[in-house]
């Protein structure tokens, strides 16, 4: 083992995170010469042995598919390879400075905005989480901790399956319990065994949301200004809006806004295990963390707030196969796709009024075998 391997896992043990994913791929660094976007994205044409026919051919699918207005459902598409945009797309009405909608995307802004905290010392993964509700005595949620809720492993009853319409997701976003989204989230019961059991869950994102708030501070201003501070500005984004319940709580389940060159540098950030431009903005170890897979036998495909490339479970949803990727996913087909052995974030935002998942999937998919492997070299 490198001395780099070394000192990662030293790191990441210190922090307890447990030791990088040994499957993934390994995170390639950003290819010298290329700046990062913070002051402005540097463009250019995909490199060489991209498969320009299927790229071309992926492309008018993902658009092909028109919906309610005359609209197609992909509103943006942008591809970022080696650190530069090579394809960037957007509908009729639609552009650069176009705010999108996150939908659960908005879950891996909050896995982010906790990473920060951790690296601050504000937070430990394995510490019981600051949740004030289960702290009385004999009360067995007060075990719980960040990595539980990160990997949605908490066995609380608050998962979003059920009715539709009314849902426990449908009842956390809107009507009188989104007024404290995360108090309603946090007054349920243990339903499974913590720890041991994975469910998909916006309640668990609006608790780490809760979390995050009091961490911080400052109600809704304040997180805004850390989100600002910490995140926004180091990366050079200025369209990210952040949503907020009546309570103050931020909406990290879902409502977050940001351009499609914004999203694509979130994307960048975990491609580049959490490093910008010779800062650290993720602890170390963290992206390795973020695609592991959550230990639980009935998961196969969600990491730490992320979606990976994996075989899932039977009641699982199926994500397309990106070698070892990584993604963020959102309702309506929202998606930020992390590969590695690629060197690729794809970057699809819009609606699915006429689209499906699975024909998205395998678009996306199409357009991702479109370029080659990476080898370590420049573009």
């Amino acid at each position: 083992m490198g001395s780099r391997a070394v000192l990662a896992v030293a790191l990441t043990a210190g922090l307890g995170l447990g030791s990088p994913a040994t499957a993934a791929s390994a995170l390639p660094p950003q290819p010298a010469g290329v700046a990062f976007p913070t002051l402005g994205w540097s463009e250019g044409q995909p490199a060489a042995g991209v498969d320009h026919g299927t790229l071309e051919t992926a492309v008018a699918k993902l658009f092909l598919p028109v919906g309610r207005g005359g609209v197609p459902d992909t509103r943006a598409l942008l591809v970022v390879q080696g650190g530069r945009i090579v394809l960037e797309r957007y509908a009729a009405s639609f552009g650069r400075a176009s705010r999108f909608r996150s939908w659960s995307m908005a879950k891996s802004v909050t896995q982010c905005l906790t990473g920060i905290l951790v690296r601050e010392g504000r937070l430990a993964l394995d510490a019981p989480a600051p949740v004030p509700e289960w702290q009385r005595p004999g009360d067995p949620r007060a075990q719980l901790t960040l990595r539980h809720l990160l990997h949605m492993t908490t066995g609380l009853d608050n998962a979003d399956g059920g009715d539709e319409g009314n849902s426990f997701a449908a009842q956390l976003l809107f009507g009188e319990r989104a007024k404290d989204s995360a108090a309603f989230a946090t007054r349920v019961d243990l339903a499974h065994e913590l720890g041991t059991h994975w469910d998909y869950s916006t309640g668990t994102s609006q608790i780490l949301s809760g979390i995050i708030g009091r961490s911080v501070g400052g109600g809704r201003e304040g997180v805004r200004a850390f989100a600002e501070r910490e995140l926004a500005q180091p990366l050079g984004i200025d369209s990210l809006v952040l949503e907020f319940d009546a309570a103050e709580t931020l909406m990290g389940g879902a409502y977050v806004w940001a351009s499609a060159r914004d999203w694509a540098r979130l994307g960048l950030l975990y491609l580049r295990d959490g490093r910008w431009d010779g800062r650290r903005v993720l602890p170390e170890g963290w992206v390795d963390f973020t695609r592991t897979p959550a230990p639980a036998v009935n998961n196969g495909t969600y990491g730490a707030h992320f979606w990976i490339s994996g075989t899932p479970s039977a009641d699982q949803f199926s994500p397309f196969d990106t070698d070892g990727g990584f993604h963020m996913g959102g309702n309506a087909g929202q998606f930020v796709v992390i590969v590695p052995d690629r060197d690729l974030v794809v970057v699809r935002l819009g609606e699915m009024h006429a689209s499906t998942w699975p024909e998205l999937n395998a678009q996306l998919a199409e357009l991702i075998e479109a370029f080659p492997a990476h080898t370590g070299t420049a573009p």
